[in-house]
């Protein structure tokens, strides 16, 4: 992902790289982001980098250290408690809103979707079904046609990403899920704007409550 760019490339290519970096855990959690040393690896100059941290920073994806310098965010178990707290509303009003607004073009790309994800929730293939899992909520996020509301609960689908390591592997999670996805369509194929709130916020407190099981015991 960190490969040498053109000189030519400027701060949102440099910031997409470091992003997609960040995002695939080649700068996993409390890396530090080293203007100087992302500099050199980038082949740019540290103006774009500098600029380009700093918009991680905003973006949530960073921290800054008065002393340290920039590193990737750290997720733990609090914060991803907060972070599917407020995905719960947000994304049921999404949900709420695709009923209303989202077209047969993007009706049948999320059925699409959800017929992919199938395969991977019965083989238990955590990789494949995560990535389908982003693609599915993205997809309602783009059909509620809301602009403020995506952006919102992109930054926060982007930090529950960090912490996917905190939720596990576990089998029962793969069913549940696409159970719930598949009531969430359900809804959606009726124009049921109601119905299709409620599920989504169903499957997204479910998680959450899901991550309160597996947090460790506090000091430890």
């Amino acid at each position: 992902m960190l490969q040498p760019l053109p000189s030519v490339r400027v701060v949102d290519q440099v910031r997409e790289s470091l992003r997609g970096a960040i995002l695939t855990g080649e700068l996993p959690p409390g890396s530090r982001l080293s203007v100087p040393d992302l500099a050199r690896r980038l082949n740019v100059s540290r103006s774009p980098v500098r600029e380009a941290v700093l918009q991680l920073v905003a973006e949530g994806l960073a921290v800054e250290h008065q002393r340290r310098g920039a590193e990737v965010v750290r997720v733990d178990y609090a914060d991803l408690r907060e972070i599917y707290a407020v995905r719960a509303p947000l994304e049921g009003l999404a949900a709420r809103l695709c009923a209303v607004h989202m077209n047969a073009a993007e009706l049948t790309a999320l059925r699409g979707v959800l017929d992919a994800q199938g395969a991977p929730a019965v083989l238990k293939d955590a990789r494949r079904y995560r990535e389908l899992d982003l693609r599915f909520h993205e997809l309602i996020l783009q059909g509620s046609h809301n602009a403020r509301l995506k952006r919102s609960a992109e930054l926060l689908m982007v930090e529950a990403r960090l912490a996917v390591s905190l939720l596990g592997d576990d089998p029962e999670h793969f069913d549940l899920s696409y159970t719930e996805h598949r009531a969430v369509v359900a809804a959606l194929r009726e124009r049921d704007a109601p119905a299709a709130e409620q599920a989504m916020r169903d499957h997204l407190e479910r998680i959450g409550n899901s991550v309160g099981d597996r947090a460790p015991p506090p000091g430890t």
